[in-house]
């Protein structure tokens, strides 16, 4: 299966902001997700790139890293969910790991979304975060402009934190825009572009058997047979 590559146009309480691209991959039984922001401007001048993994079907995540490079240097965001030892473990850096019970099926920032795709106008729906569970509440139907035409979109609430999405009503039920509530205003992404790639780099084998491993194991050559004298 193609990547699908949706790019967005941030705002800041109605100026640009900087700009944002999701990439979407599912991998037999995982969903492979890369998003990538550049802010700039009222924001400041600064880069996000967030990786997840997670179940294609149940959307629980088996994975997730963020890392932002700001003018003060770069930091790094590690968490994996390890149902053998039935722990999450959350790494900022080689001396500071915490853990916690994994006892629930936690989403982490991306799978939500592409859990919220898949919702199809439902209504509230709880979701395990760690650190706060979400609620997600339909608020209805709406009509959206954006940069491929007029668009009938279901309107998503997010609790905590008031954050807006919008899906597109027609499959594949593109993220149309996003509204994120922060301490001084709204920080929008709108729908400028959807694209395809052939393949998403930069995420190594995974649980379903990724394509590298399978190349791999494929590659590997038999031992020879001693001829038996």
């Amino acid at each position: 299966m193609s990547v699908e590559v949706v790019s967005y146009r941030l705002t800041y309480r109605g100026k640009p902001a900087g700009t944002q691209v999701i990439k979407t991959e599912v991998v037999g039984k995982v969903r492979r997700m890369e998003a990538r922001a550049a802010f700039q401007g009222p924001l400041g001048n600064a880069t996000v790139l967030q990786r997840s993994r997670s179940s294609a079907q149940e959307h629980h995540s088996l994975g997730f890293r963020e890392e932002a490079q700001e003018r003060d240097g770069r930091r790094v965001f590690d968490v994996t969910f390890d149902a053998r030892s039935g722990l999450v473990k959350a790494t900022t850096g080689p001396k500071d790991v915490a853990t916690v019970p994994y006892i629930r099926p936690y989403r982490d920032p991306l799978s939500l979304l592409g859990e919220v795709r898949e919702l199809a106008g439902a209504g509230a729906h709880g979701v395990a975060m760690l650190g706060k569970d979400v609620t997600v509440q339909a608020a209805g139907e709406v009509d959206l402009r954006t940069a491929l035409g007029e668009r009938r979109a279901w309107a998503y609430l997010l609790h905590p934190g008031g954050s807006v999405v919008y899906v597109d009503t027609a499959p594949p039920h593109t993220i149309l825009k996003l509204v994120q509530r922060l301490p001084e205003g709204s920080l929008e992404s709108l729908l400028v572009s959807v694209a395809s790639e052939p393949s998403l780099e930069g995420f190594g084998d995974d649980d379903a058997g990724g394509k590298r491993g399978q190349q791999r194991r494929r590659g590997r050559r038999r031992p020879r047979r001693r001829k038996r004298g």
